[in-house]
């Protein structure tokens, strides 16, 4: 049997098999993914500035908004989306925690109410 050496050896050497004529700084760039970079708390101050104003995007106040940061247009879209994300969570924990307290609430009256009328009906 041949080794994995000698078989790696046999093979035209290639990349993901991409010719290597094909294989430059060019093309390589064009297709490996951009760092993801965080923002700069400025760039954040300013994205929920923006966002409390308004939170939805025109395609208008996205350019702006991207020129003004610095920023791919597209990030900026994507900022917008994943903020409403977390506030549509907020709002349901904030609302979750306003009915579990009105529930509580009304659970506590209604076991008052049986325990006075178990009382009224012992006399």
């Amino acid at each position: 049997s041949r080794s994995m050496i000698a078989i790696e050896k046999a093979l035209p050497q290639s990349f993901y098999g991409i010719p290597d004529e094909l294989l430059d700084d060019e093309l390589l760039d064009e297709h490996t993914p951009e760092k993801k970079r965080r923002l700069t708390p400025e760039q954040v101050h300013l994205l929920e500035r923006s966002f409390e104003a308004e939170n939805k995007l025109e395609p208008e106040r996205k350019s702006q908004l991207a020129r003004k940061l610095g920023l791919q247009p597209r990030q900026v879209a994507v900022w917008f989306q994943n903020r409403r994300a977390r506030w549509k969570t907020k709002q349901l924990e904030r609302d979750y925690d306003l009915l579990k307290s009105a529930y509580d609430s009304l659970t506590s009256d209604y076991q008052g109410l049986v325990r006075e009328n178990e009382k009224l009906k012992s006399e």
